[in-house]
């Protein structure tokens, strides 16, 4: 007398993970686009030489066309907009501000570069 043991074919369905992709949210795609854009403007102030006139017109400029106060200047310039931009960021996205005082911030930065430009003339 031996133990029966029925045979039984069990079909098992296969494990399958129904978990959508992660999608990017909006602020990691913002933030990745600003770093590609200010990474690829302080490459492009090297790799590029254009130079505007004394007549703004752009001219190819032989040999080395930066000098360290201007790569200076410009350095401080990139890191004080992309400040503003990734600042900007932060506050509508993780401190919820409001479209309004965004826009807000963003016409009275128009303005002050306006009459920065217009004064930069004389």
């Amino acid at each position: 007398m031996g133990l029966r043991v029925e045979n039984k074919d069990f079909e098992y369905e296969p494990m399958v993970d129904n978990h959508p992709k992660k999608q990017m949210s909006m602020y990691s795609f913002l933030r990745l686009l600003g770093i590609f854009i200010f990474a690829g403007w302080g490459f492009m102030f090297f790799t590029v030489p254009l130079d505007l006139n004394h007549t703004f017109e752009w001219v190819h400029v032989k040999g080395i066309h930066v000098y360290r106060k201007m790569i200076g200047e410009f350095f401080l310039c990139l890191i004080t907009v992309g400040f503003i931009y990734f600042g900007l960021l932060y506050l509508y996205f993780k401190k919820m501000w409001g479209r309004t005082f965004l826009l807000i911030t963003l016409l009275s930065l128009g303005v002050i570069n306006g009459i920065l430009f217009f004064l930069s003339l004389n």
